[in-house]
């Protein structure tokens, strides 16, 4: 029981020294906020008398923050009309003298009544409406709240600019001029912002059926309808009779639209005419490769002959069978195999090398690519043969 009135009595005697304390700093803390605040309204005071209005009303701004006296708020309303804030000043008045209430002295109340009356003559009331969900509305750049706002924004005469931003959306944006006294109501829309996915794209063509590339691959017969990334993207549309025609098409994020493509009559395609005809190069090669194979052929014909007639001498002499003669009769069958896939390959090969050359002869295009096409369309099917060397 002494130990713990011990404890209560020195418990006791230390609150006071502990709340004499925080007074102390409380107080000390305050001072330095004190001279804070007078040394950044000394300043806005110097710059106000030099004209420099912008930097006097970051002072005064400041002043107020560190110690929040009605008395600068008067300092700040009226550097905010000196800058044509005419709105914020009018609230900043205001604020003045219903915070002040009766330590404001009679006489600055009236001049600051009259200030008011001044700046309501000069301004325009401007109702801003945005469709939505709650976006920040912004005066020349500045912020003036959040919608809805509670009262129309007062400006000055001359251009201003009204935008009102929302996370997630492109801004809504109106520029206009002002006449002193004037009232206007803007009105902004914010939309979603487009997925940068892809968009659909319809092709046509005129006249229809006309076999279509994009980028290189097989894309359908005309009229269709695609989907394309953003950006560019080559579209050729091909049909008998008809040059082709060669298009780029950009597509934009979010915007569908439609390709329409004129075909102009006639055989000939853009870069070649329709009757000159060029050096088979395809052609020349393909015969080159069959009479490359046809040699082969014949070549390993002969080793498989030649195998028969061992095997034949081995049959007449007589005799075990060895490992050497079973060798020599699966190298027989093996070059036999080979001659017959070499002869196949030459005759396909001499084939397609007479064709193609007879082709490219003709003049039948410029650009080394073929397509073979069967595809459905309005009316049934269309089967196409493109073939470029």
């Amino acid at each position: 029981m002494p130990l713990t009135r011990w404890l209560l009595a020195l418990t006791l005697c230390s609150s006071p020294l502990a709340l004499a304390q925080n007074a102390a700093a409380a107080k000390k803390e305050a001072a330095a906020k004190k001279n804070e605040a007078a040394d950044h309204y000394k300043k806005g005071v110097a710059l106000f008398k030099e004209g420099d209005f912008g930097s006097a009303l970051a002072e005064f701004r400041a002043a107020y923050q560190a110690v929040p006296g009605f008395e600068v708020l008067y300092n700040i309303g009226l550097t905010e009309r000196r800058l044509f804030k005419y709105g914020q000043a009018v609230k900043t008045l205001n604020r003045y003298l219903e915070e002040g209430g009766k330590k404001v002295p009679a006489d600055r109340r009236e001049s600051v009544e009259t200030e008011l009356s001044q700046i309501r003559a000069l301004t325009s009331k401007v109702t801003v409406k945005v469709e939505g969900a709650p976006a920040k509305v912004f005066v020349d750049g500045e912020e003036v709240g959040t919608t809805p706002l509670a009262e129309p924004v007062l400006l000055g005469p001359g251009k201003h600019t009204i935008r009102a931003s929302r996370d997630g959306e492109p801004d809504g944006e109106e520029t206009f001029e002002l006449a002193s006294g004037s009232t206007k109501e803007v009105s902004l829309v914010l939309k979603p912002k487009a997925a940068a996915g892809p968009v659909e794209i319809t092709i046509e063509t005129d006249p229809r059926d006309a076999v279509l590339m994009l980028d290189g691959k097989l894309a359908g017969v005309s009229p269709t309808k695609v989907e394309l990334t953003p950006g560019s993207h080559e579209l050729i549309a091909e049909m008998d009779g008809f040059q082709s025609t060669r298009t780029d098409v950009m597509v934009e994020a979010g915007k569908p639209r439609t390709v329409k493509l004129k075909l102009v009559a006639g055989g000939a395609t853009s870069g070649g005419g329709g009757g000159s005809g060029r050096f088979p190069v395809v052609g020349v090669v393909l015969f080159g490769v069959g009479v490359v194979s046809a040699g082969l052929a014949v070549l390993f014909a002969v080793q498989s002959g030649n195998a028969s007639k061992q095997v034949s001498e081995f049959y007449r002499i007589g005799g075990p069978w060895d490992s050497m003669r079973t060798g020599v009769e699966a190298g027989g069958l093996r070059d036999q195999t080979l001659a017959g896939v070499f002869i196949g390959v030459s005759a396909a090969a001499i084939a397609g090398g007479v064709i193609a050359t007879i082709v490219s002869v003709a003049g039948v295009g410029s650009d080394p690519d073929a397509h073979f096409f069967l595809m459905p369309s309005a009316n049934g099917a269309v089967a196409s043969w493109s073939t470029r060397f």
